[in-house]
């Protein structure tokens, strides 16, 4: 039986010859591909032994034939370009074309009427949306929706005569783009070098060209399922332009989708950072092929962006170069509360840059958590060194102990120490014993009271290294366990235990004793900046301690009296000495919420003791003034 041949056109698809092939003679695709024993459903699918059956019947090449082929390669992909591409890219079913390439097929007169229209390859093609060759937009007719004919172009053309006259009307003049040559040049096997798309399936770098161009034209909030076909390929242009530079061209569409976002918090999520094109590759786009994009995004993100460790891109973490505070509290335990209260007392805390959120380095985290981790409150401290809070105190006022983190009351923050600083100079006090015999030795509290010294001065003898016995309690701890012989620290401490204060200066034990207040007192006057201090080193120890310079004493004991300075000088009880002031009208200089103890302006209560008190000794005041 002889049949008339049609030629296979340049880019046609195999489904387009096989339809004109049938429709030359007679046939449907479905009726011609039957009556030679084989389906048309093969040809669709790309079989070899459809196309050899076609290649004996036509006379064409095998070869040529072949690679007008398209073939199936999963249930919902197909090969194109040597690739696994999707069918919702690459859409076969819809009758797409271009009206003025129609008509230049009707010119061939050589081959018989309604065989003469055929589809190209690249028009299948969902990011070709142009004709390269009359610059128009092409047409779409849609789809019949009959299962046997959707490939069948001959029948498809007759059934849809009256939509493709339609379609054939709304065809406009639109440029062939940059973005649509790529596409051309890829779906012929070539690739230009750019070394973000090229590496990717044509399918996924065509689809990111476009969802990045939807972002670029109408925002970070796009609503891309109302967009026509024109917004589409305006889409795809715009986006082949951001990324035609390759992966730098990524990285800046990255940094101008994160510049645009208004950022009040430490976490964040891509979505928030980058709108839509973050969106629909996080939950719209699970293929695997997505991956490399996803992994390029959050790589450079993390890498050069301020993001915390709470940002989530695409499913993932990443090496973020900040960390949130309350990242800090849940991975390390540290209280939030302290670690804001330290940040602020030492003027550490910083933000994300551009922002006023507070976050901190990366790198200076581990460090950051090991000093906080290290402070301890005075009542730990004490405990850690086996001592009670007002001989705790005595060690800090003088020297011994330093304190890691001032007070700061506008930051709500206590003085802290330093848990190392402290075992340090526990361990060094109790490495100072040298003997296990402990007979005639006595606990340090024992021979201060029996001495009646400071435990601040034996501390000193023994740092000198002036006795000789020490041994330790092992039924105690810290301090507290060091076992001393009392002869020994008497000698030590005779040249040092003069009651006069040294005339250059005063300690903060000298100006207690000097206003007859006690030290927790002079603390606090010096905290409130009454009492101004200076720093030396201890001659004899050369331990640096807090000291008062006697002027700045004299100036002090001028202007306030203790109560118990006034009761002294008028050998009255503190309840009368109390009545007395109240009844002339004196209130105390510092309110009890702030000083436990009482202390009055020396004029106001010189005058009103003066008055009731005949043995009231206004030259021991004097004396005491010009100290």
């Amino acid at each position: 039986m002889r049949l008339f041949n049609v030629p296979l056109m340049e880019d046609e698809s195999l489904t387009s010859f096989t339809s004109r092939f049938a429709w030359a003679n007679a046939r449907t695709a479905m009726e011609f591909c039957q009556d030679f024993g084989f389906s048309f459903r093969s040809v669709i699918a790309g079989n070899d032994d459809a196309i050899t059956r076609l290649s004996e019947l036509s006379g064409i090449e095998l070869g040529s034939l072949g690679a007008a082929a398209v073939k199936r390669c999963g249930e919902k992909t197909v090969w194109v370009a040597g690739e696994e591409t999707p069918f919702m890219f690459y859409m076969r079913g819809v009758l797409k074309f271009c009206p003025a390439c129609f008509a230049e097929d009707e010119l061939r007169h050589d081959i018989k009427p309604r065989s003469r229209k055929y589809i190209r390859k690249s028009w299948y093609s969902r990011f070709i949306r142009t004709c390269p060759v009359h610059c128009l937009s092409l047409a779409s007719a849609g789809t019949h929706g009959q299962p046997d004919h959707i490939h069948d172009l001959c029948w498809s053309l007759d059934y849809l005569r009256r939509e493709v006259a339609v379609a054939s009307r709304e065809v406009v003049e639109q440029s062939f783009t940059e973005f649509e040559e790529y596409v051309i040049g890829r779906l012929r096997g070539g690739k230009p070098g750019n070394d973000f798309l090229d590496p990717l399936p044509l399918f996924v770098a065509g689809d990111v060209c476009e969802l990045a161009g939807m972002v670029a034209l109408h925002g970070k909030d796009v609503t891309i399922s109302d967009k026509s076909d024109r917004q589409r390929w305006e889409a795809g242009a715009k986006g082949f332009e951001i990324f035609k530079v390759g992966t730098a061209g990524l990285h800046r569409f990255i940094d101008d989708l994160y510049r645009q976002h208004d950022s009040v918090r430490a976490s964040h999520g891509g979505n928030e950072l980058f709108g839509k094109f973050h969106e629909i590759l996080a939950n719209k786009k699970a293929d695997p092929a997505y991956e490399p994009v996803k992994d390029a995004v959050r790589s450079y993100a993390f890498e050069n962006l301020p993001l915390t460790d709470t940002t989530i891109l695409f499913g993932k973490g990443g090496d973020a170069k900040f960390i949130s505070l309350n990242s800090i509290h849940k991975r390390y335990g540290v209280p939030d509360r302290l670690l804001r209260k330290y940040l602020m007392t030492t003027g550490g805390i910083s933000t994300l840059p551009g922002t006023d959120v507070p976050a901190i380095a990366a790198a200076d985290v581990e460090r950051l958590v090991a000093l906080l981790n290290d402070l301890v409150r005075a009542t730990e401290a004490a405990k850690m060194l086996g001592v009670t809070i007002s001989a705790f105190n005595l060690l800090v006022g003088n020297g011994l102990v330093s304190v890691a983190v001032p007070k700061d009351e506008d930051a709500e923050m206590s003085e802290r120490y330093s848990r190392r600083a402290l075992d340090e100079f526990r361990d060094s006090l109790l490495a100072k014993a040298n003997t296990t015999d402990v007979n005639g030795l006595m606990s340090i509290k024992a021979v201060s009271r029996s001495l009646r010294a400071t435990l601040i001065s034996i501390l000193h003898a023994l740092i000198r290294g002036d006795l000789k016995s020490v041994g330790i309690d092992s039924t105690k701890s810290g301090i507290m366990s060091l076992l001393l012989a009392v002869d020994e620290v008497e000698t030590a401490l005779t040249p040092a235990r003069s009651t006069e204060p040294e005339e250059d200066h005063l300690t903060v034990i000298d100006l207690s004793t000097l206003l007859q207040a006690s030290p927790n007192s002079i603390y606090k006057f010096i905290a409130r900046g009454l009492i101004e201090t200076g720093t030396i080193r201890n001659a004899v120890t050369n331990i640096p301690q807090r000291v008062i310079a006697p002027e700045v004493a004299g100036a002090f004991q001028k202007r306030y009296v203790s109560l118990a300075e006034c009761c002294r000088r008028s050998g009255l009880h503190s309840a009368a000495v109390r009545h007395i002031c109240m009844a002339a009208g004196l209130e105390r200089a510092f309110p009890r919420e702030e000083l436990r103890e009482v202390f009055y302006l020396r004029v106001e209560a010189e005058l009103a003791l003066s008055g009731a008190v005949p043995e009231w000794n206004r030259s021991e005041g004097a004396l005491s003034q010009g100290h």
